[in-house]
């Protein structure tokens, strides 16, 4: 086990990079989009989708460099579920008054 996956192993720690990393993923692509979604929106949706790629990258339980693939996996994942939600969302309902 490297010093990478022993840092890893601490659950809290884990978390702290699943949301950095979902929450500036999110950050980047509303900057580079301007989705009509706005930045926490982005951010929440980025979260959302890095902590469901690292932890289906988990579940394959990848053995060697695991600890960085499953980082770029909770990036990938950032990056799909954005792509996802700004296909589907990308024009709005609203109620006009």
């Amino acid at each position: 086990m490297n010093d990478l996956d022993k840092f890893l192993a601490d659950p809290i720690v884990t978390l702290i990079l699943i949301i950095l990393i979902g929450a500036v993923i999110g950050w980047i692509y509303e900057e580079l989009t301007h989705s009509p979604h706005g930045y926490i929106t982005s951010a929440l949706v980025g979260v959302a989708g890095s902590y469901t790629g690292y932890y289906l990258a988990r579940f394959a339980s990848l053995s060697s460099n695991a600890a960085i693939i499953r980082l770029i996996a909770a990036a990938v994942g950032a990056l799909i579920v954005l792509w996802a939600w700004r296909t589907l969302h990308l024009h709005p309902k609203r109620k006009r008054r």
